[in-house]
């Protein structure tokens, strides 16, 4: 029906039609910050960042994490024993980062990084790059990074640490991903600890970030422990593949092989590692997981990097898919991993299936592993980077004798009735306050082939020939009898709870009187034939054998 106002008018009544015209509100501003787009070495200008998922309640705070600082008031008094963690023990958790009028969280980064003040821009850098390394995950399809009803990760800058007496905080240059279960308190948050020492904030490192974030988006996927065992020994496997795809999805995030360049100037070599190398297995395994994780990160890299964009993004999807997969988690070794990989990708890009066979085979990794290295006369052996580590029972969870990680393979000479081996050994000191066995090597032998260990309940025995403890010290022997034997695998295994380290390994021959001539004669007994050792990479404990995450009450 038409609607006119003609009765209207002719009553003298005029309607004024308006429309109300809200007041648009002004729009909110893009929330930003001053961070280093990367790191200060490889972008040493601060710049202005849009914030890549917004914060909210006038801090940096999101759902799915918060950033933080450690202030420590004045005068707090530092618990008695070692309070290495938590180290919210000493210092209050604080967010003292705000933004001005424009949206920009606008503080500059401090100059006096030894000082004891919080870090607004510390926790500015911790928030944005957490921020995009979730949403380059996002981008891969994981939409969320864990239930709704879980609290937020937490990130807290300007951690230091309690010296060992309790007296006095000290820097810290680490950076440390802790879940709720482990916290010695029983908190409910996820926390990513990162520390500072002369001249390095951790906080400012993108690379570090994006690692550490990693571990806490992939932690319910991996193994509660950095080893397992097999018939071989002991296998670091998911330690170095908890390492190995951290620093591979840093790598992925900044589009930069080379990881830690700021970072390392707190002193520790392992920080800086470059994952566009060629890391062939057994010959790069050391028992350390930052450095084992060269393996698998170099080998995912070593795929990504001619490959298209969209052909990257199908390989880090499949990369996550594949560790989604792999269960138990218990069972997560480098090959089972690898294995599933490129089944993957055989479904979803045959082209990288290929290219990912051919790279793990000849790197070593697939079909398998061989934990075995050659020893040869004449040759001081140590690690890939400094010394191997020989892990303790407390590490492998188990009582009794705990197996070594490889073993060296020796070609007998023939005439030889004996062989020494001799190397160097060490161990960290022992947590105060803590009853735990130090690192006792024991050498273990046999002939013909590798030593098999069969592992029951907490306790593991291995079939080897002959077992042999040799005398303390820093520099050890063992004595072997080879009674004919072309070929001797050895094994360095570890009868104390904690971990300790060895290198320089080198044999020593020694020979039988020649058969006699006519008239028979006692031959002399000929000198024994040594080959000294060479000079091998040096000791390098305090870099190696740091208190590092442990998944379970335990890098």
């Amino acid at each position: 029906m038409a609607f006119t106002t003609a009765p209207l008018r002719a009553l003298g009544i005029v309607l004024v039609t308006t429309r109300a015209l809200a007041a648009t509100p002004p729009a909110a501003p893009t929330p930003r910050a001053l961070v280093f787009a990367q790191n200060p070495v490889r972008t040493p200008v601060p710049s202005e960042q849009e914030l890549p998922l917004p914060p909210s309640g006038g801090r940096l705070a999101h759902p799915w994490f918060e950033a933080l600082s450690c202030v420590v008031p004045e005068a707090h008094p530092l618990p008695p024993e070692d309070a290495r963690f938590p180290p919210e023990r000493v210092c209050s958790l604080q967010s003292t980062a705000r933004p001005d009028a424009r949206g920009l969280f606008a503080t500059p980064p401090r100059q006096d990084v030894d000082g004891s003040s919080p870090d607004a821009f510390a926790e500015a850098s911790l928030f944005f790059h957490a921020a995009a390394t979730l949403n380059y995950f996002r981008s891969l399809g994981w939409e969320r990074p864990w239930p709704d009803e879980k609290p937020p990760l937490r990130l807290v800058a300007d951690v230091r640490m309690p010296s060992r007496d309790g007296k006095v905080l000290l820097p810290w240059g680490d950076a440390l991903f802790v879940p709720a279960a482990e916290e010695g308190d029983a908190r409910a948050h996820d926390t990513i600890w990162f520390g500072r020492g002369p001249g390095v904030n951790l906080a400012y490192d993108g690379d570090t970030i994006a690692h550490e974030v990693t571990h806490a988006l992939l932690e319910p996927f991996l193994p509660r422990s950095a080893w397992r065992l097999d018939t071989f020994g002991a296998d670091g496997s998911p330690g170095a593949i908890d390492e190995g795809l951290a620093d591979y999805f840093a790598a992925a995030i900044s589009g930069d092989p080379f990881l830690g360049e700021y970072a390392v100037r707190a002193a520790e070599p392992w920080r800086s590692r470059n994952i566009h190398t060629l890391a062939r297995c057994p010959e790069a395994l050391v028992g350390q997981r930052h450095t084992d994780a060269l393996l698998l990160s170099s080998a995912l890299w070593a795929l990504r990097e001619p490959a298209s964009p969209s052909q990257r993004g199908v390989l880090d999807r499949a990369v996550l898919t594949t560790l989604q997969t792999v269960q138990p988690a218990s069972a997560l070794s480098l090959e089972r991993f690898l294995e599933a990989l490129v089944t993957t990708l055989t479904r979803e890009a045959p082209e990288l299936a290929r290219s990912a066979q051919e790279t793990f085979s000849r790197r070593g990794l697939l079909p398998a592993c061989p934990r075995v290295l050659e020893l040869e006369p004449g040759q001081s052996l140590g690690g890939s980077a400094g010394a191997f580590v020989a892990p303790g029972g407390r590490s492998l969870r188990m009582k009794g004798l705990a197996p070594g990680l490889l073993q060296f393979h020796a070609r007998v000479p023939p005439g030889t009735t004996a062989m020494s081996l001799r190397f160097r050994s060490g161990a960290p000191r022992p947590p105060p306050g803590q009853e735990l066995t130090p690192f006792h090597p024991v050498v273990l032998a046999r002939r013909h082939r590798p030593l098999q260990w069969r592992h029951d309940g907490p306790q593991s025995h291995s079939d080897a020939d002959i077992t042999a403890v040799p005398l303390p010290g820093a520099w050890r022997s063992a004595r072997i009898e080879t009674e004919g034997a072309s070929d001797v695998f050895l094994q360095l295994a570890n009868a104390g709870e904690l971990d300790g380290w060895y290198d320089h390994l080198s044999l020593e021959f020694e020979s039988g009187p020649p058969a006699p001539a006519a008239p028979p004669e006692p031959a002399p007994r000929l000198p024994s034939s040594c080959w000294g050792w060479m000079g091998g990479a040096g000791a390098g404990l305090g870099a190696w054998l740091w208190r590092r995450r442990r998944r379970s009450p335990s890098a």
